[in-house]
């Protein structure tokens, strides 16, 4: 097993609010602030074909205990996981995103950035805003 920061290069996660999530049981979508030193606004990432997705009430501070050496405010990505063996066959990625009071974890075959405003809103608003198409 091997843990390392994911490759696709996403804006990076602001280190204070939590994200916007919504799974329909096929795709999630997540909604978070990103960092001041990156580009201001809010991002909307897509995750396809999701077998399985979770969110833990895992803070940053408690990442030091967490099963995976994972690093704080960022896309952790764990090769060779428990998680994803059921699934094998079908090659998923499995991904434990770091925020500050939540940890996210999505087993899942496709991730793609959808939107990447510069709107400084609560990120239930962009989301609602982008799955609603207006």
């Amino acid at each position: 097993m091997q843990v390392s920061i994911a490759h696709e290069a996403f804006p990076r996660i602001e280190t204070v609010l939590n994200p916007a999530v919504f799974f329909d049981g096929e795709d999630a979508f997540v909604c978070y602030r990103t960092s001041e030193r990156a580009e201001a606004g809010n991002v909307v990432l897509k995750f396809g074909d999701v077998f399985d997705f979770r969110i833990n009430p895992e803070t940053v501070e408690g990442l030091k205990t967490f099963r995976y050496p994972v690093a704080p405010w960022a896309f952790n990505e764990v090769v060779g996981a428990e998680e994803t063996t059921r699934w094998q066959v079908l090659n998923p990625r499995f991904w434990v995103i770091s925020f500050n009071d939540v940890t996210l974890e999505i087993v899942f075959e496709t991730v793609s950035l959808i939107h990447h405003g510069e709107e400084r809103c609560p990120p239930r608003t962009t989301l609602l805003k982008v799955l609603g198409g207006s």
